[in-house]
């Protein structure tokens, strides 16, 4: 046994014996949360700060002359109990104490009747004289000294009124200070005109004596707030020292008040602005500061205590208020819509038996978005639509961009079809709107990153901008990766589709930003948390999205993940004293990318290198969710049963094989020496049972089935996916990669009268007509014929991996045509164009009745024997001959190409029967990929005068004929061998139209016999033209990564009432020409017909449009990409 195999075991163990603990505080975590929510669905905690906030409200109320003592015991209580032991407050909780803290809690308690000569305050005194006394506090402290008299107002900086009449396009203004400071300057600018002196409870005089015992020396209350000139000089800080100089010239000018008029109008356009951004509730961007401070303004300026901006402002704030046993203090502010959308993430990350709390809670969230086009963000952003949600119940000029993202995290975890409501697409068009030319998000603001700023003297915390930070920039990657991930794909006209590219672009450069942020250490610095463990975690938490697109994230996530490593403490926490709340910080960045990270080697699986031509880069890319739908009612069971039952057949237990990625960049299959149902199955099976009728359903109702109406289009497969898929189904390589799950999963979603049945798989793992190999085998075991199920070709034998080896190109009959060189680059240039030009796209279904392709085969044919010399037997054309030539006519009248223009239509064909020899037991039990392709290239001319379609049917057929032969498809795999990522080669030239067209109806899938696990019809047979347990429609999703794939065309087949089904996908602009062929050729009027462009629709389609600028930057991804295969 192996030493990382006994590892492995140990932390089995260890995770075994945990997960009874950490499942009884989930229990007791998830009671409590359900215990204090509100009447209406949301939740809000206390927001604890320091005691300066509840200092300052006291400062307030004795400056106004407000009663304190109908609390001031329960403010004592408060302040003493946070009181640290040697006597000082510090700024956070088991900070060292702080001189301006300490000053200004030992003022408010003095005020409050506390005896100086109690030993709390006798300590707070000597801390204070030991850290130089009153004389070292802070501008805003001294401010609010000043206004009792205990300070010299010429010892405080001079903020002139006039600063609010600089314009926004001014290099200083009000506008270029952060929100938060901005909200709080401009009532001091009125503070500071006015230079107040309130009564203290000694009385009221310009030199109050009242703090005296904290001055070192009380005879001289002089205090510099900054360095000297020439300190400044002396350290070579030109910006302090033209501030400074700029600040002492101000004092020398009395600060402009010797200007009146200018003054005047200053101060009246000051208290404007004020007013302005006053909510009906009487906050000031929901925070303290703002609010403190203009309760002020407003009375200096003349207002009463009774007048609406005063008492609502005073309410406000007196709405802030907490208590408890520990006392009365006033919050900084309110967290609502924060708590509840955090709440709301982790019940769903924990799948909360309780849906109905979440939905409300989403609800509550939703309803507070701010659509409305208000706030100062908008005077560097006016044509950016609005969509950003505030912290607290009420601040509708300042939405802040981290709670906008987390509510978009929230949102999507609740349910994926929400990427496509208009709130998170609101949410997402402003998010991006708001990123900073550097690629990062700062909390509120823009481009607001002039850091001279912090130079002014009364900025002495250095927070006067809000840049960028890797904690907010973190979640915007987090939450646009969720939504990359989850969206449910309903076609490329959806307002998603068309934000993606601009959402990818912006991702890529805000990995940028974080690359460039990282500290040497590999940690990121988090603003607005436990700094370095919150910058990293949340880094790290947005980075995991994208480690599969980006080669640049391993670099950064692993020095990421050493460090946040290196901090853990011995008894298992983070930070200083391992507090819970770093603690899960640290533990969410962990899990982001140890969650992500290949899966340990299980020392009993036997590994085997993927099939050459099942490892190829674009197949990576595709995976599918195919679904059966059936008329009947199918016992989940049986089914279940049955495809255990066939991974014990044989080597057919190879299903169970799990895909990793090598240290090499290969793929290989671990395949397990045995399965266990509950610890590690062969494959992956959920069942859903709905207690209504299909038709009741409202997606079940828009499902399409036998004889479909067309005369409105279908919706897109995609649409389905909340229907045929579950929460667990893969969807992407990294699904596979970075779990231990099979390669299958079922889902098999059962109503009264209907069952839908989805296998979802990537297409590494099979094709599609291998996909019918692997249902005839579960189907034989299923009807109790096992003696049917073919010998699995086992994964470790590769029948077709020699093809091409060895072979001349030369020998391809399309070798002269192959587009390559300059050729391939030019007609790469020409696609993104095309795609730049025309980025919506859409597929639908489409219903050909069996009685169309019939009269267009006589058609055709009789064409055919028309121009046949006498004697010669005309040409033979199958009905997918003429659906296909029908789907390339109908698509090349509906693109409109240049009369010249080369059409080039690739048809992929099974390979099977021409190398028999390489399948010595038949080819029925191979799992895997083994197609090539055909080409037929015409112009666009010979297309649109095919009335007919005898030209493009033939032409089709004689293309697969001459290309379906040994010697072509060894010469083709060869060329594919030498190609950049084996993709296909093109042919025609640099102009050529790209269009794909596979035949699937050779896999009959709609003659699938799933009869033996039905338990009762749904629709009666005498009403339908299938049998029991045959499919009535086939609904397949594709997903792809990466790869554009347009203008293609998926015959799924010909049902039982004989009409074929075609998935047909291209840009949007040209369906309407599509749906008018369809109805031309189904003699339908088009008066009768819906309107294209609505027909399709789901709810969730709603969305503001994104910004042009966006959606062009965000082409750059799939022109990187093309590039990569061009060059």
């Amino acid at each position: 046994m192996t030493t990382g195999y006994r590892e492995s075991e140990r932390v089995f163990r260890e995770r075994e014996q945990l997960l009874p603990e950490v499942e009884q505080t989930l229990r007791r975590s998830m009671d409590y949360t359900y215990n204090v929510v509100h009447s209406d669905g949301h939740w809000c905690g206390e927001m604890r700060s320091n005691v300066t906030i509840t200092a300052e409200y006291i400062f307030l109320r004795q400056a106004l002359g407000l009663d304190l003592k109908a609390d001031g015991a329960a403010y004592c209580r408060y302040i003493l109990s946070q009181q640290n032991c040697d006597g000082s407050w510090g700024l956070a909780p088991e900070f060292p104490g702080d001189v301006s803290t300490t000053t200004e809690a030992y003022l408010a308690l003095k005020i409050l009747g506390v005896n100086v000569d109690v030993p709390a305050m006798q300590h707070a005194r000597a801390f204070i004289l030991h850290a130089g006394g009153v004389a070292k506090v802070r501008v805003f402290t001294r401010i609010f000294l000043a206004t009792f008299g205990l300070f010299p107002w010429n010892e405080v900086p001079q903020l002139p009124v006039e600063l609010v009449l600089l314009p926004s396009t001014c290099p200083i203004n009000i506008y270029k200070f952060a929100s938060w400071a901005r909200g709080t300057i401009a009532p001091l600018l009125i503070i500071c005109h006015h230079q107040p002196v309130y009564a203290l409870p000694n009385g009221i005089t310009a030199e109050n004596d009242y703090l005296d015992e904290l001055w070192q020396d009380p005879t001289s209350k002089t205090a510099p707030y900054g360095p000297s000139l020439w300190e400044l000089l002396s350290q070579g800080d030109i910006t302090g020292l033209t501030f400074s100089i700029l600040d002492k010239l101000l004092y020398q000018l009395n600060g402009l008040r010797s200007v009146p008029f200018l003054r005047s109008y200053a101060r009246q356009q000051c208290m404007k602005w004020i007013l302005e951004r006053q909510e009906p509730t009487g906050d000031w961007a929901g925070i303290f500061p703002p609010m403190h401070a203009s309760v002020y303004a407003f009375m200096l300026e003349g207002y009463k205590l009774d007048d609406p901006p005063v008492s609502l402002g005073i309410q406000a704030i007196e709405n802030f208020a907490w208590e408890d046993a520990e006392g009365k203090r006033v919050q900084p502010c309110v967290s609502p819509v924060w708590d509840t959308t955090l709440m709301s993430i982790a019940l769903c990350d924990t799948a909360s038996p309780d849906q109905q709390i979440v939905d409300r809670a989403i609800q509550w969230i939703r309803d507070r978005q701010l659509l409305e086009p208000r706030g100062d963000w908008r005077v560097y952003r006016p044509h950016l639509a609005p969509g950003g949600f505030s912290f607290e119940y009420t601040n509708s000029h300042y939405p802040d961009i981290d709670d906008t993202a987390a509510i978009i995290l929230a949102q999507v975890k609740h349910d994926a079809r929400s990427c496509h409501s208009p709130s998170v697409i609101a949410a997402a068009t402003w998010i991006l709107g708001m990123q900073n030319p550097d690629g990062g998000w700062a909390a509120f603001d823009v481009e607001n990153d002039k850091l001279f700023l912090n130079k002014i003297p009364f900025s002495d915390m250095d927070s006067l901008c809000d840049t960028s930070c890797a904690d907010i920039t973190g979640r915007i990657l987090e939450a646009f990766g969720l939504m990359i991930l989850r969206a449910p794909e309903k076609g490329n006209a959806s307002q998603l589709s068309q934000l993606g590219p601009a959402i990818r672009a912006a991702c890529r450069r805000a990995i940028q930003y974080l690359a460039s942020t990282q500290e040497t250490n590999g940690s990121w610095f988090g603003r607005w948390g436990c700094n370095y463990i919150y910058g990293t975690s949340h880094a790290l938490c947005g980075l995991a999205y994208f480690s599969q697109d980006e080669t640049l994230i391993p670099t950064l996530a692993q020095p990421a993940l050493q460090w946040l490593k290196s901090q853990q403490n011995d008894d298992g926490g983070w930070d200083d004293t391992s507090i819970e709340s770093p603690t899960a910080a640290a533990a969410m960045g962990l899990l982001s990318v140890f969650g992500r990270a290949r899966p340990a080697t299980i020392p009993t699986d036997r590994i085997v290198p993927l099939r050459y031509w099942d490892d190829l880069h674009y197949l990576r890319s595709l995976s599918h969710d195919f679904t059966f739908r059936f008329d009947d009612v199918l016992d989940a069971s049986k089914l279940e049963g049955a495809l255990n039952r066939l991974m014990e057949i044989g080597d057919w237990g190879q299903l169970g094989a799990r895909l990793r990625l090598n240290d090499n960049g290969k793929l290989e299959y671990h395949i397990p020496s045995e399965y266990d149902k509950s610890t590690r199955p062969a494959f992956g099976f959920t069942t859903e049972k709905y207690g209504m009728g299909i038709n009741e359903h409202p997606l079940g109702a828009r499902l399409p089935k036998t004889g479909q109406d067309q005369s409105v289009l279908s919706p897109s497969c995609a649409e389905f996916a909340p229907l045929v898929r579950h929460a667990d189904s893969p969807r992407e390589l990294a699904d596979w990669i970075y779990s231990d799950r099979g390669q299958l999963h079922v889902h098999v979603a059962v109503f009264e009268d209907a069952t839908l049945l989805t296998v979802s798989y990537l297409h590494t793992f099979f094709d599609a007509v291998a996909r019918t190999n692997f249902f005839k085998a579960w189907i034989a075991v299923l009807d109790g014929r096992e003696e049917d199920v073919p010998p699995f070709v086992p994964f470790d034998q590769d029948p077709l991996g020699d093809l091409g080896k060895g072979v001349p190109r030369e020998n391809y009959t399309h070798f002269q045509r192959l587009v390559i060189g300059l050729s391939l680059v030019l007609f790469g240039l020409r696609y993104l164009f095309e795609l730049f030009w025309f980025r919506q796209e859409e597929e639908h279904p489409i219903r050909v009745p069996g009685h169309c392709v019939e009269q267009m085969r006589q058609n055709a044919q009789e064409e055919l024997a028309a121009s046949t010399p006498e004697g010669a037997e005309a040409p033979f054309l199958s009905e997918p001959d003429v659906v296909s030539a029908w789907w390339v006519k109908t698509m090349v009248t509906a693109l409109n190409p240049a009369p010249g223009r080369t059409v080039m239509v690739m048809s992929p064909f099974n390979v099977w029967g021409l190398f028999k020899e390489s399948f010595p037991a038949g080819a029925k039990g191979f799992i895997g990929n083994a197609f090539f392709n055909s080409y037929t290239v015409h112009k666009t001319s010979e297309v649109l005068k095919d009335n007919n379609l005898a030209y493009l049917a033939s032409k089709n057929r004689q293309a697969l004929m001459e290309h379906r032969t040994k010697e072509q498809v060894q010469a083709m795999t060869a060329i594919q061998r030498d190609s950049f990522m084996q993709i296909p080669p093109l042919v025609g030239d640099s102009s050529l139209l790209f269009m794909t067209h596979t035949n699937q109806h050779k896999a009959r899938y709609f003659e699938t016999d799933f009869s033996a696990a039905v338990v009762a019809p749904g629709l009666p047979l005498k009403d339908r033209p299938h049998a029991l347990g045959r499919p009535s429609y086939i609904n397949d999703i594709e997903h792809c990564r990466l790869y554009p794939t347009r203008n293609v065309c998926r015959v799924i087949g010909k049902d039982a009432a004989g009409d074929w089904w075609l998935l047909f996908k291209t840009r949007s602009e040209a369906w309407p020409s599509i749906h008018k062929q369809l109805m031309t050729l189904l003699d339908i009027d088009e008066v009768q017909a819906g309107d294209v462009s609505n027909a399709a629709s789901l709810p969730y389609n709603e969305s503001p449009s994104g910004k042009t600028y966006s959606e062009a930057m965000g082409m750059l991804l799939q022109i990187r990409l093309l590039w990569r295969l061009l060059v």
